[in-house]
């Protein structure tokens, strides 16, 4: 499917945190894919302005999408979130052919169903897992090792920062133990016992769980500290000034974690802001709201949380312009 999908379409958009700088790497060396936007997951996507002038009308529909979920049936995404109602949505959102998530391929998985035992790590770890499973063989550094002046300073490991993707290290350990523990056999047999798999399953074995706050302190003030990260999952707000020129601190960010995973990443310089709407609320509606058809602003949408959680559960972004 990858192979399919990328033979046909190289372009593709990042998030801007560190699961979409990884999952950018690994399709770059990979696929011969092209970054050519970021993704904030929230208001903002930036296009590289070569890009859109090349693509021309509609320029934002047509790349393709790694850790977002673009409601539009033609956009094809690759991510990890929640995005069914109940089981029968999953079944017609995986119909599309266009929306490749591991939620959407077990049993379950929604926002009325199992939301507890939902996919817990990255979509970079998703990815690898079936990178491998179709056939290529994807050569992670020694995740033990250390291999930049400042994961050394910080006591950081190669495995601390592959894992941090959507909290996979932490949630492997804590409180989402029992799910994690369900998954990561199943990433295993997914991949066909991938070696690379294997590697971050051993990894978060040697671990001790003990530790796991302090590990995860380290790794938001090395993100924070050191590369002016908004988030404490190495993720950026905004990646350009207000004339679409990408902030310096993007690039020695991305140069850090190329050195770390000895892959590089080719970024453009300038970018076209397309703006949305974006908010969360409490999710009252059912499947048929989450159609184009019935919210036809609607342009990316997850459920965070459960039905039953006092929270606003729904995340969602309309009028992306």
């Amino acid at each position: 499917m990858l192979q399919e999908i990328f033979d046909k379409n190289r372009d593709i958009v990042i998030n801007s945190d560190i699961d979409g700088f990884l999952c950018g790497m690994l399709l770059q060396k990979y696929y011969s894919c092209r970054v050519v936007g970021f993704s904030n997951s929230w208001d903002c996507v930036w296009l590289s302005k070569e890009y859109e002038d090349t693509i021309g009308e509609d320029a934002v529909n047509k790349p393709v999408y790694i850790d977002l979920y673009v409601v539009n049936p033609d956009v094809i995404c690759i991510e990890q979130h929640i995005i069914g109602y109940d089981d029968k949505h999953n079944a017609a959102i995986k119909a599309l052919g266009t929306k490749v998530n591991p939620n959407i391929m077990r049993h379950g998985r929604t926002f009325t169903g199992d939301y507890f035992h939902k996919y817990p790590f990255g979509t970079v770890h998703f990815l690898i897992a079936m990178m491998e499973r179709e056939g290529i063989t994807v050569e992670l550094p020694l995740l033990l090792n250390s291999n930049t002046l400042k994961t050394l300073e910080y006591n950081l490991t190669i495995g601390d920062i592959l894992l941090r993707a959507d909290d996979a290290l932490f949630s492997s350990l804590g409180p989402y133990k029992a799910n994690a523990e369900e998954w990561w056999p199943w990433l295993v047999e997914f991949s066909n016992s991938a070696k690379s798999v294997f590697a971050m399953t051993n990894y978060v074995g040697q671990q001790d769980p003990g530790k796991r706050f302090i590990v995860k302190d380290r790794t938001a003030d090395y993100f924070k500290k050191e590369f002016g990260c908004d988030g404490i999952d190495g993720a950026y707000k905004y990646v350009t000034d207000v004339n679409g020129v990408i902030f310096d601190k993007i690039l020695l960010y991305r140069d850090e974690i190329s050195k770390l995973m000895d892959m590089p990443l080719s970024l453009p310089k300038n970018y076209n802001i397309h703006k949305g709407i974006a908010s969360t609320c409490k999710y009252t509606g059912n499947a048929d709201n989450l159609t184009p058809d019935r919210w036809r602003e609607l342009y990316s949408y997850a459920f965070i949380f459960g039905p039953r959680s006092p929270k606003n559960n729904f995340s969602y972004t309309i009028n992306m312009k």
